[in-house]
């Protein structure tokens, strides 16, 4: 399962920038920052290249918010499942917030995505910060808050932390530099239980 897909929008008055935001990530993970063009996009998009201006000054602005529109959709549906949830046993939330990361991340589009947040973040650093503050962060908010229910607010928020940390392990870096994880689902269901007995000890 995707967590960060956009939704398919046709482009129209109401939505073109979400229409763009659609082109924007077909285009970045077909080509890359670098070879993507803003014409790619306004192709794929099927909106003018002013168009793709009067939203994004630049292909690097375009990038930062294709990044934290994903990272805020991720948000929403995470806010989601804990308050679906939220009467259900913390063992039972954090496994299930485990493997929406796991699942989230792990996609052939979101490794790619990864991987070019990454090397662009030096360069960038609103990128990273945007990937951060609106991605990284509010899954261990989330995680943070299930444990303030065994937890201080100090001890919550410092495992939470390694338990993001324990889901993701050796699997994730590993499809991250191009690596084939043989049975992917059972390398993350160890990592997963883990990173529950680490989180609850």
């Amino acid at each position: 399962m995707d967590t960060f897909s956009l939704p398919a929008l046709k482009p129209s008055k109401c939505c073109k920038r979400s229409a763009i935001l659609d082109g924007a990530k077909t285009v970045f993970l077909r080509e890359g920052l670098g070879l993507a063009t803003m014409a790619d996009v306004a192709l794929a998009a099927g909106v003018g290249k002013q168009t793709v201006y009067r939203h994004f000054k630049s292909k690097e602005a375009l990038f930062v918010g294709l990044v934290s529109e994903m990272c805020a959709q991720m948000g929403e549906f995470l806010a989601s499942l804990h308050d679906e949830q939220s009467n259900g046993a913390p063992e039972v939330e954090l496994r299930e917030l485990g493997w929406r990361l796991a699942q989230g991340l792990i996609t052939p589009g979101s490794l790619e995505l990864y991987r070019a947040i990454t090397s662009e973040a030096a360069r960038l650093p609103e990128l990273g910060q945007a990937f951060y503050g609106n991605g990284a962060k509010v899954v261990r908010s989330f995680a943070a808050k299930i444990l303030r229910r065994r937890f201080d607010e100090s001890t919550a928020a410092l495992r939470a932390a390694t338990f993001v940390q324990l889901v993701l392990g050796d699997a994730h870096l590993e499809l991250t530099l191009g690596y084939k994880v043989p049975d992917v689902h059972a390398r993350f269901a160890l990592q997963i239980d883990e990173a529950l007995g680490a989180a609850l000890r």
